[in-house]
């Protein structure tokens, strides 16, 4: 079964936040960490091209620019400022929270089956 661009888009976003977090809080570089975040970065250009998901989530220019933070963060190594960790790390949490995967309840909706 193919991944929806939902679940692509919160892949990526889980997927870059572990490594951001894991660095920013521990400084610890979990292994395949640069091949995480390119990843990410190629997922969120992607779907920044699909109006269906860069209009109801998260607009696609702040999509294209994580994607370039993210690479960025690849080319310098981890190694870039505490701010700039920090808003990635917002971002990527605001993509998971307000990202709606269809047929994944969230913590308001009544009905939890799936």
């Amino acid at each position: 079964m193919a991944m929806t661009a939902e679940q692509d888009l919160v892949r990526s976003a889980v997927m870059a936040r572990d490594v951001i977090e894991s660095y920013r809080r521990s400084h610890v570089m979990i292994a395949g960490w640069s091949s995480q975040l390119e990843e990410a970065a190629q997922s969120l250009t992607r779907i920044s091209a699909l109006p269906r998901i860069a209009g109801e989530a998260v607009p696609p220019a702040q999509l294209m620019r994580l994607a370039h933070t993210l690479t960025a963060t690849v080319e310098a190594k981890l190694q870039v400022d505490q701010e700039t960790l920090n808003q990635v790390s917002q971002e990527l949490r605001a993509i998971v929270t307000s990202t709606r995967v269809p047929g994944i309840p969230r913590p308001e909706d009544e009905d939890w089956s799936f």
